[in-house]
């Protein structure tokens, strides 16, 4: 297995006609300009200053939005795409000129890309044919990996004959036949339906542990992200945001993109004003409601009196006001309700703010009534509301 470390590394695509194009704001852009990602001289730039160390035998998870650079990075490591600045370096060995056939890497791609023509026992033997791998050699690491798999029973069929998630057990024992370096996986479950990609998670993080590999998976979906990484990297707009275990991310993110983007549903956010509050105590005012906050937080908060700041909290952390309620209550009006059997989602409108509550089942709220929803205090994050970057 091996280590992968990603140091300055960049990547940049020239524009088609060799000049700068204009800026989204400048008369006559082209409508369709990715408006997310950085326009420079040199071009658009998808990846910037992206560093990584990933140990060996780590499974990392490379999670973000859709043009985040995520997938761009991964075939950087790849081979597929070239890199524009830095270095990759594979076990100690700088690997950016060396062809993806001499990396000891395999990829497993969202789409499959399996050959129609041939069997499944063809297309997980193929890549080890062109090696002139010995045919017993090649007919043990089959038959094992499927063994491994669950698809000992479809080597003599072809694709079309296949489910999607058998088609996906495929092209990841086609993978394993290679016995790479490292795995990487390229949304490898998007096309599969909500129960095959629960099942599916759970393969491929078994397999992990079998096999005891690196292993490198790309991800637009956080609940993949949050149940099979040992460390996620949160991406957006080609910049890493935050590079930490999925309880760390959770529950310290480093900003509010990170904050919003991992969780669901998503961390509620209030924007308002940090006051002076009894004796030393620091108080949010979000207009249609206000409170000191904990103790513990006036000191990280206190520099930052007067000035506009944005208050986060997960929907589990709120919930309907008993008579003991001992932490922040705010009043707002129901204006949609998710029964989800085990659980209930309020969806609720303070008047300047909307928020979702996760509240018991027992719950008998209709549409339009006005509640009473207890924050839990220990569990408040506040962000800079021009930065983003958390302050407590």
């Amino acid at each position: 297995m091996a280590s992968v470390k990603l140091t300055n590394v960049k990547k940049v695509y020239p524009y088609s006609s060799g000049e700068k194009k204009k800026h989204r704001w400048e008369k006559d852009a082209p409508t369709d300009t990715k408006v997310n990602l950085l326009q420079t001289d040199e071009g658009v730039v998808a990846v910037n200053n992206f560093n990584l160390d990933i140990k060996d035998k780590e499974f990392v998870v490379f999670v973000g939005p859709s043009g985040c650079g995520k997938s761009t990075t991964l075939r950087m490591i790849a081979g597929l795409e070239d890199i524009s600045e830095g270095t990759l370096e594979i076990d100690g060995k700088v690997v950016n000129d060396l062809q993806p056939k001499d990396r000891g890497i395999a990829m497993v791609f969202q789409n499959y890309a399996l050959y129609p023509h041939m069997t499944v026992y063809d297309n997980m033997a193929f890549a080890l044919k062109l090696r002139h791998v010995d045919r017993r050699e090649i007919d043990r690491r089959v038959r094992e990996a499927a063994a491994t798999l669950g698809i000992s029973d479809y080597l003599d069929r072809k694709p079309k004959a296949l489910s999607g998630g058998q088609r996906q057990r495929v092209a990841v024992g086609r993978a394993i036949v290679r016995k790479p370096k490292a795995f990487l996986f390229d949304e490898p479950l998007s096309n599969l339906d909500a129960k095959m990609r629960v099942q599916m998670r759970a393969e491929i993080s078994k397999l992990h542990k079998s096999l005891k590999s690196t292993m490198i998976y790309v991800t637009h979906d956080q609940i993949e992200a949050m149940t099979m990484g040992d460390r996620i990297v949160v991406m957006k707009d080609g910049w890493i945001q935050q590079v930490a275990s999925p309880l760390d991310i959770y529950n310290h993110p480093a900003n509010q993109f990170v904050a919003g983007f991992i969780g669901s549903p998503p961390m509620n956010f209030f924007n308002g004003t940090l006051k002076a509050g009894s004796g030393n105590a620091v108080r949010f005012d979000e207009g249609t409601f206000s409170f000191d906050v904990p103790a513990a937080m006036c000191g990280a908060l206190a520099g930052n009196k007067g000035k506009p700041v944005v208050m986060g909290i997960r929907p589990e952390n709120m919930d309907e006001a008993g008579g003991d309620a001992k932490g922040p209550v705010i009043e707002a009006k129901v204006e949609v309700i998710e029964m989800m059997g085990s659980e209930v989602y309020l969806y609720a409108n303070t008047g300047k703010s909307t928020f979702t509550a996760r509240v018991a089942p027992t719950c008998q709220r209709k549409i339009g009534d006005t509640v009473r929803i207890a924050l839990e205090p220990s569990k408040l994050h506040f962000f800079d509301s021009e930065s983003g970057v958390t302050l407590v």
